[in-house]
């Protein structure tokens, strides 16, 4: 196959400022409603945001049935009787839960936002649980993860987290299927009872929401969210200076391929400094032009694909570098990646380089605020990661202004290739 095409990039304008959207704040006594308004839309997007995820259960899964059955019946009232009057009213809810809080992302007409969102918020506060919703989650559960633990990729990132942060951190704990089997009702109860109250959580809305709608909002809001809003993440010290020389081993016969995870943490960064970091590992691995994706992929032929992320933690994020790859190219592509970490620390990128990543690096950032409904998640991640008032409007000059010098110096500080734990999992060789 001719693979001229992929020398010819296209064409592309450099982005280097743009207006960030404005969102206004309406604060009640104990609480804040965040409302971004865009005109003749007709739709709105809200965001009811729990601060209490995984990090608050007793023991694995309570939370994910919590949330998930939330709206299963209550009231009187089956789990299709209230998703069919969603679904006339023309609305839909989507919940995630993640460790460090919950989510529930409601979209429906304007017109009809506030009846969805008393709706959807009263069956939250009387969820039952009913019997067979509760027995068939645990089947799906069960299933799900029995199906996943099958793979090269689960044990990966499985084994990663657990030697890394330890099998019962946070951060590190991975549920057993027999906690499935144990789970109650009585336990996702008790959990409902005292997290996934209304009155506990933040709301921020998005798309027309007219000066009408949102005195609407704000009065369900205070009637509802008279709690303070308060994220509880545990102070606790990571050491992120260890060194991990070996490679752990978990051997899959039934699989013809291996995947691969490197990880480690990176503690809190003063926001200049993340701006660097992230541009490291754009460069890294974090778009198809990386060093990971050209040199081990195209160049090499050894891995399907290969890239490396960060997502949040406690006390800063992990930084995770993953690849997939044929059994007999694991080993060699693992030396090429701690290869190029290592000459990242010791050489500068050139210039030409570092501006194709600033340049992509700006064009998804800018993306990411695209629609009319993007803002709202943005708010609740400069809430969630504490970002200052300038963050997002302060973003692109600084990732502009970042140097090859500082790049090698930010390389050296958090890419040191013995500080990664690195895991192979699949049909080792």
């Amino acid at each position: 196959m001719n693979q001229a095409f992929r020398k010819n990039p296209p064409n592309t304008r450099t982005i280097k400022s743009f207006p960030v959207p404005e969102i206004q704040e309406q604060t009640s006594e104990k609480q804040r409603l965040f409302v971004s308004n865009t005109e003749n839309l007709g739709v709105v997007k809200m965001m009811l945001w729990f601060p209490h995820g995984k990090s608050k259960q007793k023991s694995s899964f309570i939370a994910d049935a919590a949330y998930s059955l939330i709206l299963s019946g209550g009231d009187g009232k089956s789990e299709k009787e209230i998703i069919d009057y969603l679904d006339h009213l023309g609305a839909s809810i989507n919940i995630d839960c993640e460790i460090f809080g919950a989510t529930a992302t409601i979209r429906c007409a304007k017109e009809c936002a506030v009846s969805v969102l008393e709706w959807i918020v009263n069956h939250m506060i009387q969820a039952e649980y009913p019997d067979r919703e509760f027995e068939n989650y645990k089947l799906i559960k069960k299933a799900s993860i029995e199906r996943k633990m099958q793979t090269p990729q689960y044990w990966a990132g499985r084994l990663a987290s657990e030697n890394y942060y330890g099998a019962h951190h946070l951060l590190g704990k991975h549920g057993h299927l027999e906690e499935i089997d144990s789970l109650t009702k009585s336990d996702i109860l008790a959990y409902r009872d005292e997290f996934i109250h209304p009155g506990n959580g933040m709301l921020l809305v998005a798309g027309d929401c007219n000066s009408e709608l949102q005195n609407e909002l704000k009065s369900l809001h205070n009637k509802y969210l008279q709690s303070k809003f308060q994220i509880n993440i545990d102070d606790e010290t990571i050491n992120c200076d260890r060194n991990y020389p070996e490679i752990i081993y978990h051997d899959l016969p039934n699989s013809s391929q291996v995947s691969l995870q490197l990880i480690k943490h990176v503690g809190q960064l003063h926001e200049t400094e993340l701006h660097k970091f992230t541009l490291l590992n754009m460069i890294l691995g974090g778009y198809f032009g990386s060093r990971l994706m050209q040199e081990i992929r195209e160049e090499k032929g050894l891995t399907y694909g290969i890239g490396s992320y960060f997502r949040p933690a406690m006390q800063g994020r992990t930084w995770i570098i993953s690849g997939e790859m044929n059994s007999a190219n694991a080993q060699l592509a693992l030396d090429c990646t701690l290869e190029i970490m290592e000459k990242l620390r010791t050489e500068l990128v050139s210039e030409e380089e570092l501006e194709k990543a600033k340049r992509y690096y700006s064009g998804q950032f800018r993306s990411g605020f695209d629609g009319p409904f993007s803002i709202a998640a943005k708010v609740q991640q400069k809430i969630l990661r504490n970002y200052s008032d300038q963050f997002f409007t302060d973003t692109l000059e600084h990732i502009w202004n970042i140097t090859p010098e500082q790049i090698k110096t930010a390389a050296q500080n958090y890419l040191d290739p013995k500080s990664f734990i690195k895991v192979m999992a699949g049909k080792i060789q």
